[in-house]
């Protein structure tokens, strides 16, 4: 919170502000939406074969007991995803920076099970990191302020300062309803 109170030492909270850069930033991730012909250009439609894998894992993890603690890459085998996961991490690290996938049926499973899922998947990309000091491995976009006044910013309904990240991350973000007709699973590459 430090990084973005003004330079001045003032907290109030109307003063926030953020560093940025004054020079344009060069790499695939810095986008606009014009830089898209198509919601094609960023979207990977997953098959029959593919929902397969994922149902057949899901089931495995559940016989086996297992909790998204400990979830590894090798207790969520997807055959048939192996090259959407290499798309997937090359448009994350070298593209755009992000991917939606679609066609995942999520009405067909829990809310835990599509934790599974998304966590499953990441952990093909790369090690997944606790969410926060509680140790929340997915961060749900909920508004807490009214129960916890003291909710950190994203649990909150009110405007997060734009601001950037001391270290470079990635940041997920699976949407588990239809939003605008497209389920999404979002990955967010910051720096190298």
């Amino acid at each position: 919170m430090s990084e973005l109170r003004e330079l001045s030492g003032t907290s109030d909270a109307d003063a926030l502000l953020t560093p940025l850069s004054g020079a344009p930033i060069d790499e695939p991730s810095a986008w606009k939406v014009a830089d898209f012909k198509t919601p094609a250009d960023y979207t990977i439609e997953l098959g029959a074969a593919h929902l397969r894998d994922i149902a057949r894992a899901i089931q495995q993890i559940q016989t086996a007991g297992l909790s998204l603690d400990d979830l590894q890459c090798e207790h969520f085998e997807l055959p048939s995803l192996e090259p959407v996961i290499r798309q997937i991490r090359e448009e994350i690290k070298d593209g755009c920076g992000f991917v939606l996938l679609r066609r995942l049926p999520v009405e067909d499973y829990s809310k835990d099970e599509l934790g599974m899922i998304f966590w499953g998947i990441g952990t093909h990309l790369r090690r997944g990191l606790s969410q926060s000091v509680l140790g929340e491995r997915l961060g749900h976009v909920k508004d807490f302020s009214r129960e916890d006044p003291r909710a950190r910013l994203p649990q909150q309904a009110g405007a997060v300062a734009a601001h950037r990240q001391r270290r470079p991350g990635r940041v997920g973000v699976p949407a588990e309803r239809e939003v605008r007709g497209r389920v999404a699973a979002h990955q967010r590459h910051h720096g190298s």
